[in-house]
């Protein structure tokens, strides 16, 4: 296959898929590992596409979840790293509020070495992982999307609002250059607002890939919640919003 069909193909594909691994790239077009890093490349320089851990993801489709799967393997030591961070915050005999996404997922392991511990969530996922490390839980209730195994809606949200959490952990899926944390589906933002304006404190984890992305909802703003993030250059540094407070998760 010639590089320009090749790389019309891939383009396409990721557009298609919203989000891919390069394994799926090489099947796709019969293509070594090198040749389509090699595209992926040329085609982020050209605008077409973002590169990330392992893969690329969409310009295009930004209001669009990610399946679960999928996000589980993406930039999966960045993510560990943030969560062993994370549970810095986290002390004996609190009551935690852990979102769905797969970051805060991440922090279970570390979690459960910490005594005394109550897991709230809406995430099935984190759910059954806090019964099996032995830690506290309570499920919340609601309606199940499927994508992400998040439960949303009324009946989540009026839950929430009777209770207090000493600290939320929350997932987002970009920061954009006006303050705005973000996510694809305005039912989960809700969810995650509602977490934060229910806790004492509040960190959204999330690693570099997603700085400087836009989501179709918003579900906070830098002044309500402190950014977790891995280590950044200074690059990317410069495109952080004002007045963000962050910490980066240095070993």
């Amino acid at each position: 296959m010639l590089t320009e069909k090749r790389q019309q193909t891939i383009a396409a594909y990721i557009k298609d898929k919203d989000i891919c691994r390069v394994a799926e790239l090489c099947k796709l077009t019969n293509s070594s590992e090198s040749t389509i890093r090699r595209d992926l490349i040329d085609l982020e320089e050209r605008g077409m596409i973002v590169r990330i851990h392992g893969g690329a993801r969409s310009l295009q489709n930004y209001s669009r979840d990610v399946e679960q799967q999928v996000r589980f393997n993406l930039n999966i030591d960045k993510k560990r790293q943030i969560a062993a961070y994370a549970v810095k915050k986290v002390n004996p005999d609190e009551h935690i509020f852990l979102d769905a996404g797969t970051t805060v997922y991440e922090m279970i392991p570390f979690l459960k070495e910490i005594p005394n511990l109550h897991i709230i969530t809406n995430g099935v996922d984190t759910a059954l992982a806090c019964i099996e490390a032995g830690i506290s839980t309570q499920i919340l209730g609601g309606e199940i999307k499927q994508q992400t195994n998040a439960i949303i809606g009324v009946t989540t949200i009026k839950q929430m609002q009777k209770m207090n959490f000493s600290t939320a952990f929350i997932g987002a899926n970009g920061l954009n250059r006006q303050g705005k944390f973000t996510t694809p589906d305005p039912n989960e933002a809700d969810v995650k607002q509602t977490g934060i304006i229910q806790a004492k404190k509040s960190f959204i984890l999330m690693d570099d890939s997603k700085i400087g992305n836009s989501n179709f909802a918003s579900l906070a703003n830098t002044e309500n919640a402190v950014l977790i993030t891995n280590q950044l250059t200074n690059e990317e540094k410069l495109q952080l919003p004002e007045k963000l407070h962050f910490e980066e998760a240095i070993a």
